[in-house]
């Protein structure tokens, strides 16, 4: 069922249009106030449920690595991280996974599930920096960005039908609408999910912090990520992700404040 469809049914065709342009407004700001609301489509329950799901296809799909070393390494990693994460779920009943894949990646997902490619161990040299992907991750799970994600796509998607309905209603060109959507997706989705990594940056390196895992390792783990790409990397504006200058220079202007933390985890 639409989100909000019995709300929207009394209302006029300028109140309509009025929703979908507070709603773009509100996506744009990124404030917290809209990360809750967004959040709040899906609960905790569902999200849980859907990355179960999700993991479960992965794992149907995708080999797991055969390495007993590796997969103790970052099961290791990974039983320090999610503690200091602060989880509601306890780490013995996490479910963590080396994938036997080239691919540069490693996600977490709610309900207690982390996926790392063998690719990303070739770049990510030192525990450090494993632990360094690893917070990252698992701050995407605890601010709930998927749940945010979700609540993003049905506003922009609801927002949409709303112009284009008032549109034709009164008589604008077709084009806008067509506008419209690629408005919503390079101004409305792909900087607020930009604006989430930067947000899982910044918990991740707490986390690792926490975990007695040197923050000092995110800055040369997102140096080699970034000579990785190379040159054929989309333009920052057009990415879901911030460009590595970007992500590099936070970690930077963070680590006066999160040095202490691993200064004292580590004694």
């Amino acid at each position: 069922m639409p989100l909000f469809c019995r709300c929207c049914a009394g209302l006029s065709r300028r109140h309509l249009l009025a929703l979908a342009g507070a709603s773009a407004t509100a996506g744009l700001s990124g404030c917290a106030a809209y990360n809750e609301l967004a959040a709040s489509t899906v609960s905790p329950e569902q999200e849980a449920q859907l990355g179960a799901q999700a993991f479960q296809q992965i794992k149907g799909e995708t080999p797991q690595l055969r390495s007993p070393q590796a997969q103790a390494r970052v099961q290791r990693i990974a039983s320090r991280i999610v503690p200091a994460s602060g989880s509601s779920i306890p780490f013995s009943e996490w479910e963590v996974v080396v994938f036997d894949s080239d691919e540069v990646n490693a996600f977490a997902l709610p309900g207690g599930h982390i996926g790392v490619y063998r690719g990303i161990l070739d770049i990510a040299k030192s525990d450090d920096e494993i632990a360094t992907v690893m917070g990252h991750e698992v701050g995407h799970v605890t601010a709930r960005h998927a749940a945010q994600r979700i609540g993003t796509s049905q506003f922009a998607e609801l927002g949409t039908a709303l112009f284009g309905a008032g549109a034709q209603a009164y008589g604008l060109p077709t084009q806008m609408i067509g506008l419209l959507g690629a408005g919503v997706q390079y101004g409305l989705i792909l900087p607020y999910t930009r604006n989430q990594e930067l947000e899982a940056d910044s918990l991740g390196l707490r986390y690792m912090a926490q975990a007695a895992y040197n923050p000092e390792a995110a800055v040369t783990f997102w140096q080699a990520m970034q000579a990785n790409a190379g040159a054929d990397g989309a333009p920052a504006f057009l990415s879901t992700h911030p460009s590595g200058e970007q992500r590099i220079a936070q970690i930077e202007a963070m680590l006066p404040e999160v040095m202490p933390l691993y200064q004292q985890a580590a004694s």
